[in-house]
């Protein structure tokens, strides 16, 4: 097991990681953030999501969205479970209050296996509509709304 990590990876290395573990997808450095723009598919027989996962800075919270096909399509207007926006369709990835993710954290080692393990669930959702991931059930917190995340300012 390596060192531990004080301080939070920055967006060229965060960048660089998912370029490695995760080579299929887009992955773009601008003045807005990091993006990573690609396709999961949770299993050999489902379909493929073009999903994105958008990182401002190690200030803000990573941002999971499946851009194709339309969750609130599949999910035929019911409301799906584990979103912190059902307009937006924001993945509920961790819990931001419990630090279940921080950006001393790899994107890729953690926020998309954590996608890919969401969309699995999600398919198994849309068969059975009981939802076997886990979770809590929450509001919408300001923090995922507003891409702040005051908790994590103290990192600077």
């Amino acid at each position: 097991m390596g060192p531990l990590r004080l301080t939070p990876l920055s967006l060229p290395q965060q960048m660089a990681a998912l370029r490695v573990d995760w080579p299929e997808g887009e992955t773009r450095l601008t003045k807005t953030g990091l993006t990573w723009t690609g396709e999961l598919s949770p299993s050999p027989l489902s379909r493929a999501y073009l999903t994105r996962v958008s990182y401002p800075s190690p200030q803000h919270l990573p941002i999971t969205r499946v851009l194709h096909p339309s969750l609130r399509a599949l999910a035929e207007e019911r409301v799906i479970p584990h979103l912190y926006c059902q307009q937006t369709g924001t993945l509920c990835l961790f819990t931001p209050t419990l630090h279940e993710w921080t950006p001393r954290q790899r994107l890729s080692r953690t926020i998309l296996p954590w996608a890919h393990l969401w969309l699995f669930y999600f398919e198994d959702w849309l068969a059975t509509d009981h939802w076997q991931g886990g979770g809590t059930d929450h509001p919408t917190p300001r923090t995922i709304a507003s891409r702040q995340a005051p908790f994590l300012r103290s990192l600077r």
